[in-house]
């Protein structure tokens, strides 16, 4: 969750809200979205002063903005150095699949006419996300990168840890994998589809 924290606030200063949001409308197959998961790991990247706190007034209300620091941009450099560890996507539902046999027919059943919902549910919730962006697609870049260069730490930050040259060519790239993901949760969520599909086929097509 920390490192996730880093790379919202490496796009932009964020209110705690905003970030459940992002995460919520990005992120939700990724890390949790708990309001406490959120205070834990800022008040570890606070203590560690990987980020600041920033307060000002707003319509009569106090709001507490998070900023990344220089210790933060280092520590989100080593951890986006280091390739993905597949021994780390690990799902514990597996495990309950990998035992369902012991279970009488109707829950085996039962179970996979479940977790086949589930998956065409996220499945629907991600389309949506892919048909919003492709809608703002054609001039995203262009607005992230006129925001972006009205805050110059970010920019600056930016531009190290990416080692572009231009913004243009960051937000780009930030733009393509963010695609790449949506497109493989897809992929993963049909994939994931058809495999129990086949599954249940087979256990209603079984003779007790």
């Amino acid at each position: 969750m920390e490192n996730i924290i880093l790379s919202l606030l490496l796009l932009k200063s964020m209110t705690i809200y905003e970030m459940r949001v992002f995460i919520q409308q990005n992120l939700s197959t990724v890390c949790s979205d708990s309001l406490g998961s959120l205070q834990s790991a800022i008040k570890k990247l606070m203590n560690k002063n990987h980020i600041v706190l920033r307060e000002y007034l707003e319509n009569g209300v106090v709001k507490k903005q998070y900023s990344i620091t220089e210790e933060g941009i280092t520590q989100f450099k080593d951890w986006i150095g280091t390739p993905m560890n597949l021994q780390k996507i690990k799902n514990m539902e597996e495990g309950k699949f990998f035992f369902l046999g012991m279970a009488p027919k109707e829950t085996r059943i039962s179970s996979i006419q479940g977790y086949i919902e589930s998956l065409r549910i996220e499945y629907e919730k991600l389309s949506q996300i892919q048909a919003y962006e492709q809608s703002f697609k054609e001039n995203v870049i262009e607005k992230n990168v006129e925001r972006i260069q009205k805050e110059t730490a970010l920019s600056r930050y930016l531009l190290e840890v990416s080692g572009e040259s231009t913004l243009e060519e960051v937000i780009q790239n930030i733009y393509d994998y963010q695609i790449y993901v949506l497109e493989y949760g897809l992929k993963r969520l049909q994939d994931d589809i058809d495999f129990y599909e086949g599954i249940l086929k087979k256990e209603l097509e079984r003779e007790d």
